[in-house]
């Protein structure tokens, strides 16, 4: 069975991709077949982080101009996974991000429709986990993520803003779309890997995540769980991995 996953933050700057892209890879590592989709159409980063090799972006999945399997790059060989791993990338042009801001709720209905009939395709190709990277805040495409999704993980740092909006995200828009939803804590200033509550605002803390200066120094094609598997934010990860398999 396939589970899907959105990556949601409240706010920019909370480390979202950086979760969604090691969480795909310890997923993927562990040997489950796992497909990555940047659906941050506004702020596409997936790009900075592996070279797109297909000549289609999920932009174009979401117009209708091809399947997803089209979107599609394979970087389970070149990073050695057990599993599979597919990444589909959105487009980092500036006229194709200033094209989708003008997109109406017609084309956005659209976009939902074709993100559902493209989990199911994905599905047919016998995927465990595909993993939506989103938007923060509650753009239309954020929403429509989370409401493809089965899973929320929404990633929170301790500043006052990101956590007045992730309690307005849980309880109204998660609730009301009726998903299961947990917060992992990024950049806590702390120094301990433990997580420090258990709940917060009636959702699971998976992990609460140090802010550890060396990881911002490091180049963003980094990938932690990957080139430093004992690395603390790589064990982190991994504890969140297990703890999303146990709510499925």
């Amino acid at each position: 069975m396939t589970h899907t996953l959105a990556i949601h933050s409240s706010k920019g700057g909370t480390g979202k991709t950086s979760i969604a892209v090691n969480l795909a890879v310890a997923f993927a590592a562990e040997g489950k077949d796992t497909c990555l989709i940047d659906l941050d159409l506004r702020g596409p980063s997936l790009c900075t982080m592996f070279r797109p090799k297909s000549r289609f972006w999920i932009n174009d999945f979401l117009s209708g101009k091809c399947s997803l399997k089209d979107t599609l790059t394979d970087v389970g060989g070149e990073l050695g996974t057990n599993g599979q791993l597919y990444l589909s990338f959105s487009n980092p042009d500036i006229a194709e991000i200033r094209d989708l801001v003008s997109k109406d709720r017609n084309w956005q209905a659209g976009a939902l429709k074709a993100l559902m009939n493209g989990k199911k395709e994905l599905a047919e190709k016998d995927l465990d986990v595909i993993i939506f990277d989103t938007s923060p805040g509650v753009e239309y495409e954020s929403i429509n993520a989370v409401a493809a999704s089965d899973i929320v993980v929404i990633v929170h740092n301790d500043t006052h803003a990101c956590t007045n909006c992730t309690e307005q995200l849980i309880n109204g828009v998660y609730s009301l779309l009726d998903k299961k939803c947990a917060i992992v804590d990024n950049m806590h200033h702390g120094n301990c890997l433990d997580v420090i509550e258990k709940s917060r605002y009636g959702a699971p803390v998976l992990a609460t995540i140090p802010c550890m200066c060396e990881i911002a120094t490091r180049g963003k094609d980094e990938i932690l769980v990957h080139t430093e598997p004992e690395h603390l934010f790589s064990k982190s990860i991994m504890a969140i991995r297990d703890k999303i398999e146990a709510m499925q």
